[in-house]
């Protein structure tokens, strides 16, 4: 859970810059110790990037670590971006590398959606498992409360860190829970404001 919260600027010990090729682009992206995943970008993330289907509106990136989510959708796609993270040092970097990579972004520091008081047509998601269920569910509910009515909020999850447990929260707390990726283990979930509920791809 450190990763998550730990703002001590003592362990910023070994910046590094993590090169990244998808879509046809290079990106490049500032990471140091004590962040999220500070040694290569996420796989998870990656998966979750190359199953966003093709976004436009106002997207925002929750919990967005140093940026990387964020920072390759508002490249790829004519969307207005948002990132926000309960660390200040993470939410630093996002802003870093967002210039970096010639994306115009606005960073909020956000203990969840508590100063986001915006209406999203796009969430994504790479939930702090480690943070626990209680507060995956409180951003998943909040997602909801903050998503325009067409909106989807996407995710990514690992079976293992309770996928199926997820799927049924999800359907529980919007209309609709897509699965649209599943395959070893990881699961991309898209989620919105529809007629049925739950279903499985």
């Amino acid at each position: 859970m450190k990763q998550y919260f730990d703002e001590n600027k003592t362990v910023l010990t070994n910046e590094r810059l993590l090169p990244l090729s998808l879509f046809g682009k290079e990106f490049k992206f500032w990471a140091n110790n004590g962040l999220f995943s500070c040694d290569k970008i996420d796989t998870a993330s990656i998966i979750l990037l190359e199953n966003i289907p093709p976004l436009t509106g106002h997207l925002l990136d929750l919990g967005c670590g140093y940026g990387t989510i964020g920072v390759v959708l508002a490249t790829i796609n004519n969307i207005k971006l948002t990132m926000s993270d309960i660390n200040n040092i993470a939410l630093s970097y996002a802003a870093k590398n967002a210039a970096l990579n010639n994306v115009t972004a606005t960073c909020i520091h956000s203990n969840g959606f508590e100063n986001l008081s915006g209406i999203y047509d796009n969430i994504v998601l790479n939930p702090p498992i480690h943070a626990g269920k209680e507060v995956m569910y409180r951003l998943y509910n909040g997602a909801a409360n903050h998503l325009a009515p067409d909106g989807a909020l996407y995710i990514v999850i690992h079976k293992k860190h309770g996928a199926e447990s997820t799927i049924k929260a999800l359907g529980e707390i919007f209309d609709e829970c897509h699965v649209i990726y599943k395959r070893k283990g990881i699961y991309v979930l898209s989620s919105t404001k529809g007629e049925q509920k739950c279903y499985q791809a």
